[in-house]
């Protein structure tokens, strides 16, 4: 699943660091670099904690997702306080960006997930049947 979501992020990422240069110069250019780095960042570390908490209780792993995921959030929500007034970079830029990475990598999170195939065993009954 980390290639599930890496791969249509980084694609994502680069296809609007070229948009927003030839929109916005060098000021798009920072403030797309800047938000597909931070979101390409979150979303690969969210893979490995979570590839780390693989054979755990299921109900661990979904709040390791969850505060994951609730973290990732903060911090873009973090950066685009800080970053809405820097002349160096282009909000707007950052903010589109941030937003369609992050949607990218979870669409793609979500399609590789749907086609892991996951194998149910369940155990015999102890009792006989007659």
């Amino acid at each position: 699943m980390l290639r599930g979501g890496a791969v249509p992020s980084i694609a994502v990422a680069v296809a609007a660091i070229v948009v927003f240069t030839l929109v916005d110069g060098s000021l798009g250019l920072a403030g797309s670099a800047l938000a597909s780095a931070l979101v390409v960042l979150s979303t690969v570390s969210t893979m490995l904690i979570l590839r780390k908490m693989a054979g755990l209780d299921p109900r661990v792993v979904f709040m390791g997702a969850m505060v994951s995921y609730f973290f990732k959030v903060m911090l873009l929500g973090v950066f685009l306080v800080l970053f809405r007034n820097a002349d160096w970079l282009s909000p707007i830029a950052f903010a589109v960006t941030a937003v369609v990475v992050s949607l990218a990598g979870t669409i793609g999170e979500i399609v590789a997930f749907t086609r892991v195939k996951t194998y149910i065993y369940d155990e015999p009954s102890s009792e006989v049947r007659s």
